[in-house]
């Protein structure tokens, strides 16, 4: 061959490849009157939406056209805007996306109205991690039969949504679809193909089942961005990061909304401190006067404060786990692992109320009223069973599930005179009560995943030494916990024995 027509035929290879890799597509957003994802005559255009490719972001224009580049492996979507919605399918997943990958060239966006009220409930869910079908009835008994009693506006579960087990997601999906609120759901570093190296790769198989990995979308007077914050490290592992896209994505969002809203609230898997690229991310999120953050993945659950110069803190909510510590420990009487945090906390949720600039948050014990905001611990010499009795201390533990490190717990033994109790640095003593009774053999009849030793320190455990001066016998001890920040004020009860 010639080296001139070599070097064309290399050089139309290459243009054709790139050419395949990216490419432009266009589409109506449009009111979807008659519900049958088409558009018809006399179906309403939607000027000024946005679209994005997951890096840029475009505007429809008066006619509700919009023109936007594809990017290999990535979905395009719409950020959805207030009063209206994407279609919802049979497991109320939101269908605002379209698979970029197609052969069409168009792409049109049915969207349909939506009542949003100013006060919003969203229930916020930790690591759910199912594995096996025997999680997903426990999530339907903690979560979906709960929850469809007290319906929120939208769910979030905050990744891990399974245990390196894809083919989990279908019947997770249908679990919480029966609670009949729109999912938006978050991707973990448990929910990801691995073998795969790059960050659009990775998301495959949760891009099949949920949609894109990283998202915005508005509701009611809010704005909301979801990100992707598990970065490839290699085939098999990952490192908390936002990527290059990403960053341009917020950029871009940014530019398009900080002068309508003050406010932003991102939900992510990996906690801030722990990514990499953590003040790039903080610097691109700047813009907004208000920033808080949900995510997950520790399976303990705290609250957290990052300094902006000159702005208000990054309130930050690590949240906990659905699964506590991986469906581990004994069996309840209906069949659920008592599976406490590694912080001590019990299995739950959060509920995230929002009434427009304002928001609250409330932790939700799984199968308990949501009076049950704390476990108080005390020492009890028994007379039956005594293998617990060398863990007796001469103290009263409140763990207090929802509480930061500036809340205020006071104690009262007696007469309603209140003294404060320490914030302690500590294990909680009922991982260690659990703990103790498995290397005693007490559950070696179940079949059940073990608890690892206890090492974490709790960040929301306080105590105080027992007065010397109580008399013998029964006393009712109460505990309650303040904390003006986070509009909390809970209490608790319970009988302490003096021997």
């Amino acid at each position: 061959m010639k080296p001139f027509l070599f070097i064309s035929c290399i050089l139309a290879f290459f243009i054709t490849h790139a050419q395949k890799q990216e490419k432009h597509i266009e589409g109506i957003v449009f009111i979807d009157k008659n519900s049958n994802t088409l558009f018809d005559a006399g179906d309403t255009v939607l000027p000024d939406i946005l679209v994005s490719n997951g890096r840029d972001i475009v505007t429809t224009n008066k006619k509700g056209r919009y023109k936007i580049k594809t990017i290999l492996h990535n979905p395009v979507f719409i950020i959805k805007p207030t009063g209206y919605i994407s279609k919802i399918d049979s497991l109320n997943k939101v269908l605002f996306y379209k698979d970029s990958e197609k052969e069409e060239q168009n792409f049109y966006f049915p969207l349909y109205p939506h009542q949003e009220k100013d006060s919003l409930k969203i229930a916020l869910l930790g690591d759910i991690q199912v594995d096996v079908m025997d999680d997903i009835f426990h999530t339907g008994k903690l979560v979906t039969e709960e929850l469809v009693e007290n319906k929120p506006d939208f769910i979030v579960p905050l990744g891990d949504l399974s245990f390196d087990n894809p083919e989990i997601f279908q019947p997770l999906s249908q679990t919480l679809g029966l609670i009949g609120s729109p999912v938006f759901y978050v991707i973990g570093n448990h929910d990801l193909n691995f073998g795969e190296t790059t960050l659009e790769c990775r998301d495959q198989n949760f891009e099949k089942n949920f949609g894109p990995s990283y998202y915005a979308f508005e509701y009611s007077s809010n704005l909301f961005l979801v990100l992707n914050n598990v970065y490839p490290a290699n085939k098999k592992y990952y490192e908390g990061k936002i990527d290059q896209n990403q960053l341009t994505f917020i950029k871009n969002l940014t530019q398009n909304k900080s002068n309508q809203y003050k406010a932003i609230k991102v939900f992510m898997h990996i906690p801030l401190n722990e990514l990499a690229n953590k003040d790039k991310l903080i610097a691109a999120l700047n813009p907004f006067e208000e920033i808080f953050i949900a995510s997950g993945h520790t399976h303990t659950q705290y609250h957290e404060y990052h300094k902006r110069n000159g702005l208000s803190d990054i309130h930050e909510l690590v949240g906990g786990a659905v699964c506590g510590s991986w469906w581990q420990g004994p069996h309840d009487i209906r069949g659920i692992p008592f599976a406490l945090m590694y912080d001590g906390t019990p299995k739950g949720y959060w509920i995230m109320n929002i009434q427009k600039d304002k928001y609250h948050l409330t932790y939700k014990v799984s199968g308990a009223p949501y009076t049950k905001q704390m476990n108080i611990w005390v020492p009890e010499v028994n007379q039956w069973d005594t293998a617990l009795n060398i863990l007796n201390e001469p103290y009263v533990y409140a763990n207090v599930f929802a509480a930061d490190k500036n809340t205020e717990v006071m104690i009262s033994f007696e007469d309603d005179s209140w003294l404060p109790m320490e914030k302690h640095e500590g294990i909680s003593p009922e991982l260690m009560q659990f703990y103790t009774l498995q290397e005693l053999g007490r559950y070696k009849s179940q079949k059940l995943s073990q608890i690892p030793q206890p090492k974490t320190i709790s960040k929301h455990l306080w105590r105080i030494k027992i007065p010397e001066h109580l008399g013998k016998g029964a006393h009712l001890i109460k505990i309650e916990a303040q904390s003006e920040n986070l509009h909390l004020n809970v209490s608790g009860h319970r009988v302490l024995w003096i021997n």
